[in-house]
């Protein structure tokens, strides 16, 4: 099995099953919205969980990428998957009601009412004989049958006075009575499914029969609600009549539940494709159908059934917004019920039924209720690394730090990697290999930025392809979500074309995230708990910027007029008219001064003007030292392309060319040196090494002794983190 695939087996799987399939009698399941990026790896995820289930947990799995069909065959396809042996049930389920009435529904009934209704009592006989029971029951009839036989015409029939047509006759009259009379157990089984449709409020208290001709006749759409609603009736009543045996599990139930003693598990319906028109009309109907059930039944454990779902969704739903809050929102709104929203190895039943607590009490109208969105665990720095050295024989190994800065553990990105390293060209030179990753080319020399950015990009979006007479929006989206301070800002500048729409259709598709942030090892200093900013996805982000870089890369390779160098730059145009659009914005809007200033320096550094920004961070050295590391964080995390154009030993050597010997004092000196290496170090081409970590703590420790202030813990704090 090769690494890629042995990651479909992993992440989340067992903590889901873990935590999320015990349940009590008579409680609510939710729908777990499994939420990710495009190509983020929720389908094997979903895979790996019905691995994971094996024959001792029922489970469904239904992909409407490769079956977009509609609700009622949906829960079809279900009901058949369920319908299978299980080492822990006694005998399989069964679906009595939703076969009734599926029945009906694809029954053409005879426009008389009378042959109609000889039609469905047929269709209830036939169901019946294929029940169970009745298969048993057509056993007895068959050899009850065969022994009348043998009394009519076989070695018995002198011992039966009349003629043999007169016993023959006999027989005959007999036959359907026996028929009936041994059936009539197997129809007994059906009784509450027959009186469940009398019940239904489509059939307007009709009889079983009369009720299920008014289903027949009802159109596709109107009887979705009671065909999904039997559905998960059928399911409450299997769960409840034929509980599954004991056996052991690896539940992690909480110290209260686990008081109660004996816990039963839930059945899991894999739902992929979510996001398609066919699985959000599905999903809309099943919960629909537990509102209806709950409505119609009284007390909050009457209509529980024990269905989990657990749903891949990419993009975000606005009706999860009343109680949960935004990925890329930094905080809940206040004064509302909103939650942020798990990752999906640490969500539980705990997390989600606390909503039920003091002000968020449950709403029986309301679907969103029943949602449970959960963030997909990134892929781990080590499973990274091997998945994307996997046959990547000719080219240079990628250390496993660097695979998770770019691709952020995203599953897609991971495997675009290793696939380029892998098809690198026995007849590439050394300059080829060692290009940096976004920027190498396949076969037809396209670049790997590229077809990244064809792949990931929401549709609304165009792939960059140059040369370009203006950078398309998705580039100036990237640029703009790069500054920290702006991500969670609803000011959108309106100078820039198409931001508002681009940022709604990168938010709606779940590629602005506050799980996307990767904090650098000082953010605690400076920031203390501070919550983390929404930001662009590491990988798009970067394959975004690699185009903006490339684009100018393309231009005229030196022209003589600085002005026109300048001009044919497309990454100093973009973030100096950035820089210009933010900076009325936030005067308008009364942001201090201080806050604007060091705006101004993050967009300095972005367009390489090093020297005059470390000087400047350098000035308000002794002002107040944790203030200070959380400035020197945020220049820091400004966008940079010097790894792009050279190695990073190189880069740093280029920016403190003639800053030692330029007679600066020892704080300035140092503060260039720290600003530079963390820049770089922020880098996800950035290979990190202890030698880099060493020149990092002798910054913060050279700083700390030539210090002013009486207070340099956060000084010796920082330095410490890179010991």
């Amino acid at each position: 099995m090769s690494a890629a695939a042995e990651f479909g087996r992993a992440e989340g799987a067992e903590a889901f099953l873990r935590n999320m399939i015990w349940r009590r009698p008579g409680q609510r399941q939710p729908v777990v919205a499994l939420l990710g990026p495009r190509m983020s790896g929720k389908s094997s995820l979903l895979r790996a969980v019905s691995q994971g289930c094996g024959s001792t947990v029922v489970h469904a799995h239904l992909d409407f990428h490769e079956n977009p069909v509609d609700p009622v065959s949906a829960a079809a396809l279900t009901a058949f998957q369920m319908m299978r042996g299980w080492d822990t049930l006694r005998r399989g389920p069964v679906f009595h009601r939703f076969a009734l009435g599926l029945l009906a529904l694809n029954e053409e009934l005879d426009p008389d009412r009378a042959r109609a209704t000889d039609q469905i009592r047929g269709l209830i006989q036939q169901y019946t004989r294929n029940t169970r029971r009745g298969r048993f029951a057509s056993r007895l009839e068959e050899a009850v049958d065969a022994t009348m036989d043998i009394v009519a015409t076989g070695v018995l029939s002198p011992l039966v006075s009349g003629p043999r047509e007169t016993a023959s006759a006999a027989r005959e009259r007999a036959r359907p009575v026996i028929g009936s009379l041994l059936q009539g157990p197997a129809r007994w089984g059906l009784r509450d499914a027959l009186r469940w449709h009398v019940g239904i409020p489509e059939a307007e208290a009709a009889g079983s029969v009369d009720a299920l001709i008014r289903l027949s006749s009802a159109s596709r759409s109107a009887v979705v609600a009671p065909l999904m609603a039997a559905f998960l009736a059928d399911a409450k009543d299997q769960a409840e009549r034929h509980p599954a045996l004991r056996s052991a599990c690896s539940c992690e139930i909480p110290e209260p539940e686990r008081a109660r003693g004996r816990h039963d598990h839930a059945w899991v319906l894999l739902v992929d494709g979510a996001q398609t028109p066919a699985g959000r009309r599905f999903l809309s109907a099943l919960v629909a159908a537990r509102l209806r059930n709950a409505q119609s039944e009284p007390g909050a454990a009457a209509a529980a059934d024990p269905v989990v779902v657990l749903a891949a969704c990419d993009q975000w739903q606005p009706e999860w917004t009343t109680r949960w809050c935004e990925p890329w929102r930094t905080t809940p709104l206040p004064d509302t019920p909103q939650r942020r929203i798990p990752l999906l190895s640490r969500a539980s039943r705990t997390v989600w039924t606390r909503q039920d607590g003091a002000g968020a009490a449950p709403d029986a109208a309301s679907a969103a209720h029943y949602w449970y969105p959960v963030w997909l665990d990134p892929m781990p720095e080590e499973r990274a690394g091997a998945v994307a050295d996997d046959g990547a024989l000719l080219a240079a190994p990628v250390p496993a730090p660097v695979v998770q800065a770019l691709t952020g553990g995203h599953w897609g990105a991971v495997l675009a990697v290793q696939e380029q390293r892998a098809g690198t060209s026995p007849d590439a030179d050394a300059a080829e290999r060692g290009r940096p990753l976004p920027a190498a080319v396949d076969a037809d020399g396209r670049p790997l930025w590229s077809r990244a950015l064809e792949a990931c990009l929401p549709e609304g979006l165009a792939v960059p392809a140059g040369p370009w007479t203006a950078p398309p929006p998705a580039v100036l989206a990237a640029a703009y979500l790069a500054d920290m301070r702006t991500a969670d800002d609803p000011r959108v500048p309106p100078e820039i074309a198409d931001l508002p729409r681009s940022l709604e259709l990168l938010r709606r598709n779940l590629w602005v995230s506050t799980f996307f942030h990767r904090p650098s090892l000082i953010r605690e200093v400076g920031w203390g708990e501070a919550d983390r900013p929404a930001v662009l996805h590491p990988w798009l982000s970067r394959c975004a910027l690699t185009a903006l870089s490339a684009a100018g890369a393309a231009g005229p390779a030196e022209p003589a007029d600085p002005a026109a160098h300048a001009a044919s730059d497309p990454w100093r145009e973009v973030f100096a008219r950035q820089s210009h659009a933010l900076a009325p914005l936030a005067a308008a809007h009364g942001g201090p001064a201080p806050a604007r200033e060091e705006q101004q320096l993050f967009y300095d550094l972005c367009l390489g003007d090093f020297a005059p920004v470390a000087e400047a961070l350098a000035n308000r050295f002794d002002r107040d030292h944790r203030a200070w590391v959380r400035l020197l964080d945020y220049l820091a995390s400004a966008p940079c392309r010097l790894v792009q154009e050279r190695p990073a030993h190189e880069a740093y050597a280029g920016l403190l060319a003639g800053i030692e010997r330029s007679g600066r004092d020892v704080v300035a000196v140092a503060t260039a040196k720290l600003l530079a290496l963390l820049w770089l170090y922020n880098d996800p081409l950035t290979e990190r090494s202890r030698r880099w970590d060493a020149q990092i703590e002798e910054g913060f420790e050279r700083l700390a002794h030539n210090s002013r202030l009486l207070d340099v813990s956060a000084l010796q704090q920082a330095g410490a983190l890179f010991a």
